[in-house]
């Protein structure tokens, strides 16, 4: 079998070939900065020129930032237009997918094993699904990168389901009195103000600048200095580290945040048996997050009368660097199989 995979991102477009019909498995992987190219094809030429493959795949499926409708997506943090009809023209077959890329994530769960995640909330049971039950009960995924995503892993009939949401894009609900602070900031600026706009690289740094102007935290000069040459969120993770106040305030607030957004997003679709926590920026803090797991917990299950209901589930990051392209491969592999 000869699978063409990818996870289309806003920052990063991560190509995968994978022929495992041989011995030993072929795997060639490539990432490329997304901005330096016009567009996703421009892009897979690139790889195939890269690792001379020629164009002959049982199944290609491209996990996608943003809303797949009727075989074509418009990524929603980057300029590019992408159309199943189009992809399988240049890649000469007929099956070609394209779906939504914390779905794709999403397909990855039943695969995990018990290292590639990290506990942030135990629940009821005191440990995560067992890997043999994954595919069994429903769960939610919630990613924070370039963008904030959502989707739900539905169990039907021995096998399992993903639907695709666009939760990053609902609105900001303040749960303390420096959140309300917050939106009120922002509404000076923008009439909507999306959870996406908080909880991703750039919402770090949006918190970071209402905290500094709006609140009058004091800025560190070499914060300030530092800020001119990297990217900011970056810039804040590591002097929070180095015990900067208006940077660890900065990145306690994003965790709450998410927290409290993730606890929303599971209610949507309750009842589920497990929550996976991913994405680029979840990673970089999981530190963080799991030494703040019990501030996690409070804001995530701080849900009135549900309460108890989110405290009993199993919440846990994943660990693995590219869940979105092992979930490509996962679902390319389920087109390409007998039914």
């Amino acid at each position: 079998m000869q699978i063409l995979a990818g996870d289309i991102g806003g920052t990063h477009t991560r190509l995968v070939y994978v022929r495992d019909s041989c011995d030993p498995i072929v795997r060639y992987e490539k990432h490329y900065a997304s901005a330096a190219y016009s567009g996703l094809s421009e892009v897979i030429d690139a790889f195939l020129l890269d690792y001379t493959i020629e164009r002959s795949f049982d199944a290609v499926c491209f996990a996608v930032a943003g809303p797949v409708i009727a075989g074509k997506a418009a990524l929603t943090n980057l300029p590019w237009h992408v159309c199943e009809d189009d992809l399988a023209t240049q890649l000469q077959t007929e099956r070609v997918s394209l779906i939504n890329d914390l779905a794709a994530v999403a397909y990855a769960i039943p695969d995990l094993q018990n290292d590639d995640l990290l506990m942030i909330q135990k629940g009821e049971n005191g440990s995560a699904l067992p890997v043999s039950e994954r595919a069994k009960f429903s769960a939610v995924v919630i990613g924070v990168g370039t963008g904030l995503g959502a989707a739900h892993l539905v169990s039907r009939d021995n096998d399992y389901q993903v639907f695709s949401s666009e939760a990053g894009h609902t609105s900001f609900a303040p749960v303390t009195a420096v959140q309300q602070q917050l939106l009120t900031w922002l509404h000076r600026i923008h009439a909507h103000v999306s959870v996406e706009m908080l909880l991703s690289g750039r919402g770090i740094y949006t918190l970071y600048q209402c905290f500094r102007d709006e609140l009058g935290m004091a800025e560190s000069s070499e914060v300030r200095s530092a800020m001119q040459g990297m990217d900011p969120a970056q810039v804040i993770s590591q002097y929070a580290d180095m015990g900067d106040a208006l940077c660890i305030y900065t990145l306690d607030c994003f965790i709450e945040i998410f927290a409290a957004v993730a606890g929303d997003i599971v209610l949507h679709h309750y009842p589920v048996k497990g929550v996976y926590l991913s994405g680029g920026i979840a990673l970089k803090l999981q530190r963080r997050l799991s030494s703040a797991a019990s501030t996690f917990s409070e804001r995530f299950a701080c849900k009135g009368a549900m309460q108890e209901n989110l405290k009993g589930l199993p919440v846990s990051l994943m660990m693995t660097e590219t869940p979105g392209l092992d979930g490509a491969i996962s679902y390319a592999r389920r087109q390409s199989s007998p039914t």
